[in-house]
């Protein structure tokens, strides 16, 4: 816009010229001058109709501190597609990222209109685009279009080792359960873990009788163990007090994928628990692998913890589950507090990788 201004001042300083002068010739430039504008202005006008701007998001999943690029799509109904220009912003409490963005012309009817970001913040954010401006071939003057479309975009979490500690309670936790270590002998007559030869010493009640009359020695049956989560996360997504609401989510994401590593490390299953607004109830996640980490976390950034308050999540879940048993509970909230029986921690976003590895957990 400052070109046009720049421009408008032309066309007065040749008026104040002429009325000073009294030169007829600056009047003729300077109604030459308002003549090109009032044509650029009417120009400018048709292209604003005819141009559709829409928001469009190609990697939705990113890394921390990352560049990855928002785009919005420009498309001319007809004649030349203008020069377009936004402001890209993230839409969270206490994120001021703002970013500009770049232009560039595919073919005479399409263009791109291009920001490079990177979130220093874990979790799933929604951007917009705001101060969308169409230009006149001179990019002297413009218009300013709302955009309603966003886009949301997935920073994924980083894990850090946390030091664990596994009581014999924990270790030798044995509970009904519909899922099975593919690894490891139990004695669950519902779930067979393999069929082998004969061995002194095996129960007789596990012979193979079918199997034993079709062969030349005897073969026994070698049971499964039940898959038992004795450890319980449960995560607090009461982010309607957080002044910087991204600071919050990165920590308690963080947090959250650090434990749960730290007790696959250890050979711990476990769940993740968290409320969810849109069931309105506990939801909770069986963790065997990395990659349920992960998918757990993902699901729950869908929750919109900005409007939450703060819920007993413990107490909601042993209600939800009522008879089934555990050992321990891991409470996370978005104040950075890390409960674990009577002991309770504190991790800070600015310290997070420090606090998280300095503490060591009895589960």
């Amino acid at each position: 816009m400052k070109r046009g201004i720049i421009y408008i001042a032309l066309i007065l300083v040749s008026i104040y010229i002429g009325i000073i002068n009294k030169e007829k010739a600056y009047f003729y430039v300077a109604a030459l001058m308002l003549a090109i504008m009032v044509c650029l202005l009417a120009g400018l006008l048709i292209r604003f109709v005819r141009t559709d701007i829409r928001m469009q998001f190609n990697i939705p999943v990113v890394e921390k501190n990352k560049i990855f690029h928002p785009e919005l799509t420009v498309k001319a109904g007809a004649g030349q597609v203008p020069y377009v220009s936004a402001v890209f912003k993230v839409m969270a409490a206490g994120m001021k990222k703002k970013q500009g963005s770049s232009f560039r012309q595919i073919d005479n009817g399409n263009g791109v209109c291009q920001g490079d970001m990177s979130l220093s913040v874990s979790g799933r954010y929604e951007i917009v685009a705001t101060d969308v401006r169409v230009y006149d071939a001179f990019h002297m003057f413009y218009i300013k279009k709302k955009i309603k479309d966003t886009a949301n975009v997935y920073v994924l979490p980083q894990c850090y080792l946390m030091p664990m500690n596994v009581s014999k309670k924990t270790r030798d936790f044995v509970t009904d359960s519909d899922v099975y270590h593919s690894d490891i002998r139990g004695d669950d007559s519902t779930e067979v873990y393999q069929v082998r030869e004969y061995r002194p010493g095996d129960n007789v009640r596990n012979i193979h009788w079918k199997l034993t009359a079709r062969q030349d020695e005897i073969m026994v049956r070698e049971m499964s163990k039940t898959l038992s989560c004795p450890v319980i996360i449960c995560v607090n997504l009461d982010g309607k007090e957080c002044k910087n609401y991204g600071k919050s989510m990165s920590v308690v994401l963080e947090s959250m994928v650090s434990l749960s590593f730290s007790l696959i490390d250890i050979k711990v299953p476990h769940f993740i628990a968290w409320y969810d607004t849109e069931e309105m109830s506990i939801r909770r996640y069986r963790i065997m692998k990395e990659e349920d980490v992960y998918d757990a976390a993902a699901r729950m950034s869908y929750v919109d913890a900005r409007s939450m308050d703060r819920y007993d999540v413990i107490a909601m879940y042993r209600d939800k589950f009522r008879g089934e048993d555990f050992t321990s509970f891991i409470d996370i909230d978005m104040k950075g507090v890390i409960k674990c029986g009577d002991d309770s921690y504190h991790v800070d976003f600015d310290t997070l990788k420090e606090d998280l590895t300095h503490i060591c957990l009895t589960v």
